[in-house]
């Protein structure tokens, strides 16, 4: 959070967030916001006050591990096997977004809503997609015609599938390997 609040504020945004992070781990990012507020010992004008989207609460629960992915992307630009690290992206990226029942629905249904603060944390996470794409392209280690928003949504499947079907990681990377003997060349 980029602005600063007073200490009981901060507290009760900390709280909040806690919370958020408990309930969507436990029951899915379509948890009940009233149910974060009365974990997280605040009223629910508390929780809009600092959150008035159910998006703007799950960007700031993820903030940690939108950083980390970004930094795990980077790395792997400098890859000398541009093929290599896009497999690692997928597998990365697909078992991020698994994290939480229901991230890959929410993650894309925000795609869809230019004002959600969620499609605006993810640009990065696109971003680096496309970066890692291009690298494998120009070296013709993957499909040209491909675009980075196609094989993002690629990765959101995975997600969707693993989390749906309870993978295992084995399970998750054997999907990976089906999916990128399409996209791989």
């Amino acid at each position: 959070m980029s602005r600063t609040l007073r200490a009981d504020a901060q507290r009760n945004y900390d709280a909040v967030v806690d919370a958020a992070r408990d309930a969507f781990a436990s029951r899915g990012t379509a948890a009940s916001l009233d149910d974060i507020a009365e974990r997280a010992g605040v009223g629910n004008a508390t929780l809009y006050r600092h959150f008035p989207t159910r998006d703007s609460l799950v960007v700031e629960a993820l903030r940690f591990r939108l950083a980390e992915l970004d930094a795990v992307a980077r790395e792997l630009g400098s890859h000398p096997e541009p093929a290599v690290a896009l497999r690692e992206w997928f597998l990365e990226l697909a078992d991020a977004l698994r994290a939480w029942p229901g991230l890959p629905d929410t993650v894309a249904a925000a795609l869809g809503d230019e004002n959600s603060p969620l499609r605006i944390a993810c640009q990065p996470l696109q971003l680096r997609t496309q970066m890692l794409l291009l690298k494998a392209q120009d070296v013709d280690a993957a499909r040209l015609g491909l675009t980075p928003a196609e094989v993002f949504a690629l990765m959101l499947a995975l997600a969707w599938a693993a989390e749906r079907f309870g993978d295992t990681d084995a399970d998750l990377e054997r999907r990976v390997d089906v999916v990128l003997a399409g996209v791989l060349v």
